[in-house]
């Protein structure tokens, strides 16, 4: 064991690296991260020009915009507030990206009181660690305080369920085991009964609250009542929907997902446990012995959590990510980590930071900075007054963290084309810059080079950005070497050329 004052020093470290990283790395894992977020709220309350992905269609919403506001929109709002009534300009981008992430930065406190030091900044993650707070302390507090902790678990379960349903696979084994503590403490049904009654008139209130709030926001009136979290179950029960979004085989959550997330050897350790719970319990059966409430509560939520989220043919890592406190909780309360040695905790330091800095600064690095340097120049109307700009063989870019006002896109003074992965020969036809005094071009410097010369000859490179690591190309990264590979181009069309 360490010492109390070994550990805070440890922990002064890991929170300096964690601010590092949320505040000066750019790089993103999937853009979800911006358009479930950042992207609408901006959207809604600067005047800058975003793009809505199909979550937030008002056909058939399947967010609620409550969470989103909770925590970007707040900041955002005051930022907003503060800065037009002292200066005159809008809220630089920057600052915008800088806000969001320090929100959230904030948020992950909370995962560090609830019960363990940090982990996930997800929504979802940190009310599932909440919830195990709520529990362990339901458990043991008495029936006086229960009733306090009854509430704000009600509160805690209808804000994780209109965050995303799946809170509802993560908190069924928190909702059983607290109906199991409580009925033991109240001892009849009557006093059970009066006890978690107004708690579930709270959730409730709570749950019309978000309901009014979607309405009114996705409607404009109380009429047409929007159920986020029903909108999400039905599009993701049906297959053709998920389709559009890749199909991986049912094993990916457990054979590769969870090891990636945690490692290969806390995975183990966690099988470890259950197994060893397993037979703990069998060679118990019958008799008296106390029953750690924590533990099986989280060894049923990895089961039951991986069992369901398999069945779905759609698996993305970050749907485990809510299972991180929870798996780290269960390896750190059996013992088993006094009995590794420090090839184990040397191997784990060095997992998580190569990954850390793979998906926190290297991956897809480069988009979030390019739109700041693109701000710059349409900023300036030297430049031209009609502008265009294509993104091509990049992640889906913020639009948000660009700061165009929605206003020069309706009038056609700035234009804006995504072209995902689209090939070569579309990106050729979107080059035509008649219509414009400028057209930006943003592309890793290794796709330049699959291009013809009688594009690249028209290409002027005006900014190259580093790091940017394009996981979906890593062969034409590989050919051009390790620097240019790893490099965000931005380049200024030359006029009057001839692409096709």
């Amino acid at each position: 064991m360490i010492s109390r004052r070994k550990f805070n020093w440890i922990y002064v470290g890991l929170w300096t690296l964690r601010i590092c990283f949320a505040l000066l790395g750019t790089g993103y894992i999937h853009p979800d991260e911006h358009m479930q977020n950042g992207e609408v709220t901006s959207g809604d309350l600067m005047p800058y020009h975003t793009i809505r992905t199909w979550e937030w269609s008002t056909a058939l919403p399947v967010r609620s915009i409550v969470p989103a506001f909770a925590t970007t929109g707040i900041p955002l709002w005051f930022a907003k507030f503060f800065i037009e009534k002292h200066l005159t300009q809008g809220v630089h981008p920057i600052l915008l990206f800088r806000l969001e992430r320090s929100a959230f930065l904030v948020i992950s406190g909370l995962i560090d009181y609830s019960l363990v030091r940090p982990f996930s900044n997800s929504i979802e993650a940190v009310l599932v660690a909440l919830s195990l707070l709520f529990l362990r302390k339901i458990s043991r507090v008495t029936m006086l305080h229960k009733s306090y902790y009854l509430h704000l678990l009600a509160i805690t379960f209808v804000a994780g369920i209109f965050t995303r349903p799946t809170f509802l696979i993560f908190g069924a084994p928190i909702a059983y085991q607290v109906a199991l503590v409580t009925l033991t403490h109240a001892r009849t049904a009557i006093r059970w009964l009066r006890l978690v009654v107004p708690p579930l008139f709270t959730a409730v209130g709570v749950c019309a609250a978000f309901l009014v709030a979607d309405t009114l926001y996705f409607r404009g009136t109380p009429n047409g009542l929007v159920v986020t979290p029903f909108n999400f179950l039905m599009y993701n029960f049906a297959s053709q929907n998920l389709a559009e979004h890749g199909l991986h085989p049912r094993w990916l959550h457990v054979f590769v997902n969870l090891p990636m997330l945690f490692g290969p050897w806390v995975t183990w350790l966690v099988v470890r446990v259950i197994v060893d719970s397993a037979i703990l319990s069998n060679e118990r059966n019958g008799k008296s012995f106390e029953v750690d409430v924590l533990r099986s509560t989280i060894i049923q939520m990895i089961i039951l959590s991986l069992t369901v989220l398999s069945l779905q043919p759609h698996q993305e890592p970050r749907f485990l990510v809510p299972l991180l406190l929870p798996i780290i909780v269960l390896v750190a309360n059996t013992g088993r980590l006094a009995h590794v040695g420090k090839a184990f905790w040397v191997s784990c330091s060095i997992f998580n930071f190569v990954l850390a800095v793979l998906f926190g600064i290297l991956h897809q690095g480069g988009v979030v900075p390019s739109l700041f340097h693109l701000h710059s120049l349409v900023a300036d109307p030297s430049l031209g007054t009609r502008t265009n700009i294509i993104y091509w063989k990049t992640y889906m870019p913020p639009l948000h963290l660009l700061g165009v006002n929605d206003r020069d896109v309706v009038t056609g003074s700035v234009s804006f084309i995504d072209l995902a992965g689209a090939s070569r020969d579309d990106f050729a036809a979107s080059l035509d810059t008649g219509n414009y005094d400028r057209t930006f071009v943003v592309t890793p410097v290794a796709m330049r080079y699959t291009l013809p010369p009688t594009i690249t000859s028209c290409m002027e490179l005006n900014r190259t950005i580093f790091p940017h690591l394009d996981l979906d190309h890593i062969s034409e990264s590989m050919d051009i070497g390790v620097l240019d590979g790893l490099r965000l181009g931005v380049y200024t069309l030359s006029r009057n050329c001839i692409f096709v």
